[in-house]
């Protein structure tokens, strides 16, 4: 049968969603919306036996339309015709008269499916990938490494960074003049002083060494880790110094953190080997860092001067002194207070 020239309102609606690629082929009911009463397009592309007569009836040919409504315009997408075969069918209403128009999707159908396929497998690689860095350097190091947020070689990612020591003054004594259970207790009611405010500001906590902690900002997010770093510092004081008074009015036993903050650029990888690996910086700023901890006292901040150049603003009152620190010599250090 030849198929009459397609009508000027189906071709316009073509045109409209750009899809002449589409292999279209069509069908204009007839009043019932229940028969063929005429047909045209690329058939073959849609049908095994693409012979659509006057008066076949509709439901027959396409099991897909078997109770369809044909009252209001439609499109039932990515409908599989044929094995492999996509088509989305289009149901106009033009002055009256129903028509079908359908259309070859499957390029896209297949690409969708493809990708999907790609990312279900990329997502399965990186939990894996991420299941195996967990048990070597927990979970912090292993989402930011499958992330693309850190990389690791053998000879480490160079980043500026800072770093930060907390550490509780008196514990020692504390630790030797109470039962153990009861020192756990109480060390962890500090712990939960110190380490959320450094959480809250990106920082990541690269050891707790019982009484105290090293920390880095500028591994998870880049962007100003010193200012990261002193508001952490800032809001641990602030807490501890709540809970000491607690404390003191049930006449308990108070600590205080002596902190010490250093930027600059630094090393950060993965030392260790076989299952004992652990994720590190090293720097000589992080080195300066932890001295300025060991000298600091019960209550204070100590940071360098690019932590304090990089905090200026955040800073209300601070005291510049010079202190000489073992390994590193006479050093300007500043005292800032909270």
């Amino acid at each position: 049968m030849t198929s009459p020239e397609m009508p000027d309102v189906l071709f316009s609606y073509l045109a409209d969603l750009y899809i002449n690629h589409a292999s279209p082929a069509w069908i204009k009911l007839d009043s019932d919306c229940r028969a063929v009463a005429d047909s045209g397009g690329d058939w073959p592309r849609y049908l095994a036996e693409p012979v659509l007569k006057p008066g076949s009836e509709l439901e027959e040919r396409f099991l897909v339309l078997c109770g369809q409504s044909f009252d209001q315009p439609f499109v039932l997408p990515q409908i599989e015709l044929q094995d492999g075969q996509y088509t989305d069918i289009h149901h106009l209403l033009i002055d009256g008269v129903s028509w079908l128009l359908f259309l070859d999707v499957s390029e896209q159908v297949n690409t969708q499916q493809l990708q999907q396929q790609n990312a279900n497998e990329l997502s399965l690689l990186k939990d894996r990938q991420k299941q195996t860095l967990d048990r070597y350097m927990g979970s912090t190091i292993a989402e930011l490494s499958v992330g693309g947020r850190l990389t690791f070689n053998a000879s480490g990612e160079r980043r500026n960074i800072t770093t930060m020591f907390i550490d509780l003054r008196s514990f020692t004594i504390f630790n030797e003049a109470y039962d153990p259970q009861h020192v756990m207790d109480v060390l962890n009611q500090y712990m939960t002083k110190m380490i959320p405010p450094i959480l809250d500001e990106h920082g990541l906590i690269d050891k707790i060494t019982g009484d105290g902690a090293m920390t880095v900002f500028g591994v998870q997010h880049r962007e100003a880790p010193a200012e990261s770093a002193l508001r952490a510092a800032y809001k641990i004081q602030r807490d501890v110094a709540a809970l000491n008074r607690s404390r003191r009015e049930q006449g308990k036993y108070v600590m205080e953190v002596g902190i010490g903050i250093a930027s600059g650029e630094a090393v950060l990888g993965i030392i260790g080997a076989h299952d004992r690996r652990a994720f590190t910086a090293i720097g000589p700023h992080v080195n300066l860092a932890a001295r300025l901890e060991s000298v600091a006292k019960g209550g204070e901040i100590l940071v360098d001067s690019l932590t304090f150049k990089a905090t200026s603003h955040l800073i209300s009152s601070h005291q510049k002194m010079e202190i000489e620190l073992k390994g590193i010599g006479l050093t300007p250090v500043y005292n800032l207070q909270f």
